[in-house]
């Protein structure tokens, strides 16, 4: 079975927003401060001081939460096998985002430190598949070498960002880029790209500036994240390593030639989740061997035959397949990135 959500734009601290306007094929295109569209989401947006506490969970086409859905369910909608293994919880959160401007440094937990310090089944790795991006375009990833957890806590007593930035690898980005980013790797999305992110399904970080470049102020617990200004620096590996070594482990590039399913994150990255690119020019059967699915149509338009069942997508559909389904078959010409977890 499938389900299409509504939009569901999130509140955030940065600037952004008409890339996914335009995405989406909207007249209308708004720059503003909901850059983020969470796709089949269980997870709640934390914005210290907002008033919503429950921005961020999806809503069916049909009003249904999503959330709750999963609770009446837990098995059709995720499968025996990962519903058991992670106490009926999705184990992945996707989101369409479109950085207007840089967004603040931040780092991550790893699931240890998610364990021991946020009581969190579940860190942040995550990933970053860029489907649009402006000529200057880039993400800042990694630290390089000769970091220390000291010089590191000095450049934030100071406020020093430029100095911060500069500690980080600096990597331009293009469409069809993917980068991965582990959890205890700081890391900055600069302004003019499009992408989707899959992660893992929380919103925990520590972040490192007090204000964002258009001039937010962020609270206190925004930045330590509840942990304490002493706690959050232990977010951190301070691994620094040359730019040829990052690229090597974290960068990825979606050949524009091929077609059918692509693997784009597998296990030679994580075993956190999967990303896979499927093209479309005709008709391809998938089967997604007993595992839910998180798909974005990102380019073209498809038919998708479910059993009996057809559904007609265009560019920026969102929906979620069931782990119960079978097999599908998609006609038409277009491209659909496919989250999968991991078990």
């Amino acid at each position: 079975m499938i389900y299409k959500f509504k939009e569901n734009r999130v509140w955030r601290a940065y600037f952004g927003g008409e890339r996914l306007d335009e995405f989406s094929g909207k007249a209308e295109r708004v720059r503003g401060r909901r850059p983020e569209e969470w796709v089949a989401s269980t997870v709640t947006a934390f914005n210290a001081d907002r008033p919503d506490e429950k921005e961020g969970v999806s809503i069916t086409e049909d009003g249904e939460n999503f959330l709750e859905l999963i609770e009446k369910n837990p098995k059709e909608m995720l499968g025996e096998a990962l519903a058991k293994k992670y106490d009926n919880k999705m184990s992945i959160l996707v989101k369409l985002l479109d950085a207007g401007e840089r967004l603040v440094i931040q780092c991550h937990p790893s699931v240890p430190f998610a364990i021991k310090e946020f009581k969190s089944q579940f860190g942040k790795t995550e990933c970053w598949y860029i489907l649009e991006a402006d000529t200057d375009a880039n993400v800042y990833l990694g630290f390089k070498e000769g970091i220390t957890k000291e010089k590191w806590k000095a450049l934030f007593e100071t406020q020093d960002v430029e100095g911060m930035l500069s500690l980080l690898h600096n990597h331009p980005v293009k469409k069809g880029d993917l980068y991965f980013v582990e959890g205890g790797v700081p890391h900055a999305i600069g302004g003019g790209c499009l992408m989707v992110e899959l992660q893992e399904p929380s919103d925990l970080m520590v972040i490192p500036e007090r204000k964002t470049p258009s001039g937010v102020t962020l609270a206190d617990v925004k930045l330590h994240g509840g942990l304490g200004f002493d706690k959050m620096w232990d977010c951190y590996h301070y691994d620094g390593v040359t730019i040829e070594e990052i690229k090597a482990k974290y960068y990825r590039h979606v050949d524009e030639t091929k077609e059918g399913i692509i693997p784009v994150v597998d296990s030679s990255l994580t075993n956190r989740f999967k990303l896979d690119v499927l093209r479309v020019n005709g008709e391809f059967t998938t089967d997604f061997e007993g595992k839910y699915a998180v798909c974005i149509v990102t380019d073209g338009s498809l038919t998708l035959v479910d059993g009996e069942n057809e559904y007609n997508l265009k560019k920026s559909d969102k929906f979620f397949v069931t782990a119960s389904t079978k097999k599908l078959v998609w006609k038409g010409k277009g491209e659909v990135a496919i989250n999968l977890p991991c078990e």
